[in-house]
């Protein structure tokens, strides 16, 4: 007769009858069956996996918006539990099967996730990514569904994150498509080039909903070209997104670039956008404020994407970042800098400034897997408003699966 614990109350040790032994005893032998099983089949399918991974990050941050100018008199205030700094917090999916000579069936289902409450960052369930494609050791990689534009692999230069990213200030430093083709070739001597057109891409960013947020364009085209080696990166790349209901497209091109000296990597990028900024007008989205100052200046079209696409929006865009290792980790400071049209009296006039943008950052490493982290960022004229300006600092922990 063998004994079991009683109830979390009584703590009782009570007797298990001989049945109830036959059956645990066939429950176990069933378990180990199934791990056999499994053992087995990774042995047998050792061409195909499927790897579950992610990111989870969160901590303590506090933010501020503010203007106080031409009788705009605005201040919004938030602290607490600040999900995403380092990294965007997610789990994904990602499936290789050997088919034989070099090639490869792929796929990736990546999803974003807040830990601060557990939800998922849009409706979308894989809104970060959701493809399948084909991958060549000779030929190169072929992916088909919501993916990157080729900006986003491309530009790994950022030396701080959030306000800091350079996506704040490029109008397609990271744009995710629908409905999207894409393909890159492989690596020839440190060369690496890629392509990817959508008929009809809805471009999202991280934090919009995609049923309400689509940009109005009904096509995109992306273009990159990489090369690297151990201390030099170079990246020149060009997105087009189509008019839809608007006379122009718009567009976007940079040039970037870091070399890693040894004792401190320096990142340096300089593009342009035209006829509107294709990833969002920066680290600032309040339509109501932006409302209010459009009507100030006299424009009958409140909306901020609308207005950039229909009065010959341009804008020159610079990112200078610096990397050092210090005490085991690395420090990481930022200036990002765009000017733009906008102070021409047919469109703000005075209501418009150049965005500036300063931040710094300092990750240490726990392990390969999880470090700890502090930040500060300050913006000002941000989504190019004269007299906008915008704080950030927190605290957080990363950890990668």
């Amino acid at each position: 007769m063998g004994w079991r614990i009683g109830s979390r109350e009584s703590g009782e040790r009570q007797p298990i009858n001989k049945m109830e032994t036959r059956n645990i005893m066939k429950r176990e032998a069933l378990i180990l069956s199934l791990i056999g099983s499994f053992a087995t089949i990774g042995v047998a399918q050792a061409e195909t996996s499927v790897t579950l991974y992610g990111v989870v990050d969160t901590g303590y941050g506090y933010s501020q918006r503010k203007i106080n100018k031409s009788g705009i008199d605005y201040s919004t205030t938030a602290s607490g539990m600040h999900d995403s700094y380092l990294s965007g917090s997610r789990f994904g999916f990602q499936g290789v099967e050997d088919l034989g000579d070099g090639l490869r069936a792929i796929f990736v289902l990546e999803s974003g996730i807040n830990p601060s409450d557990g939800t998922t960052v849009t409706p979308r369930m894989f809104h970060r990514e959701s493809n399948v494609g084909l991958s060549s050791d000779f030929w190169g990689t072929f992916s088909m569904g919501r993916q990157y534009n080729l900006a986003d692999p491309f530009f790994s230069i950022n030396s701080t994150s959030s306000m800091g990213d350079i996506d704040k200030t490029f109008g397609a430093a990271s744009v995710r498509v629908d409905n999207m083709f894409r393909y890159m070739t492989p690596n020839f001597s440190g060369f690496q080039a890629g392509v990817g057109y959508a008929a009809n891409g809805a471009i999202v960013r991280n934090n919009q909903d995609p049923d309400v947020n689509n940009r109005d364009r009904d096509s995109y085209l992306s273009l990159g070209v990489q090369y690297t080696d151990q201390e030099l990166h170079a990246v020149a790349t060009y997105d087009r997104a189509g008019s839809g209901k608007s006379e122009h497209a718009a567009t976007s091109w940079a040039l970037v670039g870091s070399y890693d000296f040894g004792l401190a990597k320096l990142a340096l990028g300089y593009g342009q956008d035209r006829y509107g900024k294709i990833n969002g007008v920066g680290a600032f989205g309040d339509n109501a404020l932006f409302a209010q100052i459009f009507a100030k200046a006299g424009s009958a079209i409140t909306d901020y994407d609308e207005f950039l696409m229909s009065h010959d929006f341009k804008a020159s865009n610079y990112y200078v970042g610096l990397s050092v290792p210090v005490g085991g980790g690395t420090a990481g400071f930022a200036w990002a800098r765009t000017s733009s049209n906008l102070d021409d009296a047919d469109k703000l006039g005075d209501y418009a400034g150049d965005q500036n943008i300063y931040s710094t950052r300092y990750v240490y490493p726990l392990s390969k897997r999880t470090s700890v982290y502090i930040y500060g960022s300050y913006g000002k004229n941000i989504a190019y408003i004269d007299g906008l300006k915008a704080t950030e600092a927190g605290v957080g922990l990363n950890h990668s699966f």
